[in-house]
């Protein structure tokens, strides 16, 4: 996929109207914040597991798109205002909902990562939050359970919870000793450990608060039902080939992959919807 600037609306609705006369996929544009090995940007590039994902469903669908980076916190805001047609890497919300429609592809699951000497047992983010002083740095637009909401409210309350922009501006602060740790899915936390040279420093473990979760993007309703249909089918082509493990394998290694698809790909084929 071709990765271009920005382009202004005169002319991205120029170019979608010339399409849409053409009877051709208009282009759209997609939405990409820091989420570790999910999206990144490096020397100039986009790089990730969602970047692959949807420079393919460009490939399957036929339909041009075009990728722009955001704050994490400033992404669904863009969305919400109609200047995206795409998010990529969203967790479901009522509120996402009501602008766009969600077409799932992976998983995902929180942990609880912590520097070795600040890390413990701790099998509930209710436990870290009783027995444990360590404070946490989050980035902010990311959306969490509610019984991961409640735990984190108590940390805030506590003065152990700061929101920050991204992930990078968490790992620094946890290398600077401003932050003992942070919550993050593996696909993300494992980069940054590398980037910063924290492997072997830091422990993960999945909390009960934050179970395993099905990820997707979001279409715009603003984007024709027969489009939105286009993007659909070409994502249940990814997905039944094997092409969403194989392009975390890339980047996380086998066994990691394994265990974030146990149990095969047949939950997340049972929640796209039928007329998206």
């Amino acid at each position: 996929m071709t990765v271009l600037r920005a382009v202004t609306p005169a002319l991205f609705f120029l170019a979608l109207a010339t399409a849409h006369a053409a009877g051709s996929c208009p282009p759209a544009r997609a939405g990409i914040s820091d989420l570790g090995f999910t999206a990144y940007r490096e020397a100039g590039t986009f790089g990730g597991s969602n970047v692959d994902l949807l420079h393919e469903l460009q490939r399957r669908s036929g339909c041009p798109i075009e990728l722009i980076w955001f704050p994490h916190g400033r992404l669904y805001a863009q969305f919400y205002d109609g200047q995206l047609e795409l998010t990529g890497a969203s967790l479901r919300t009522p509120e996402r909902d009501r602008y766009g429609v969600w077409l799932p592809y992976t998983y995902t699951q929180f942990e609880l990562v912590l520097r070795n000497d600040s890390a413990g047992k701790f099998h509930s983010l209710a436990e870290f939050v009783e027995h444990s002083t360590a404070r946490l740095n989050v980035p902010r637009g990311i959306s969490y359970s509610r019984a991961a909401l409640a735990q984190m409210q108590r940390l805030q309350q506590q003065g152990r919870l700061e929101y920050v922009n991204d992930y990078e501006a968490v790992f620094r602060k946890i290398v600077a000793g401003r932050a003992e740790g942070t919550l993050a899915s593996p696909t993300i936390h494992l980069r940054y450990q590398r980037q910063h040279q924290l492997l072997g420093q830091m422990k993960a473990s999945f909390f009960s608060e934050s179970p395993r979760t099905i990820v997707g993007l979001y279409v715009s309703r603003r984007v024709a039902p027969e489009i939105r249909r286009r993007y659909a089918d070409s994502l249940r082509s990814i997905i039944g080939d094997g092409s969403v493990q194989r392009y975390n394998a890339h980047y996380l290694g086998e066994e990691i992959s394994r265990q974030m698809f146990l149990g095969g790909m047949q939950e997340i084929l049972d929640a796209m919807p039928r007329q998206p």
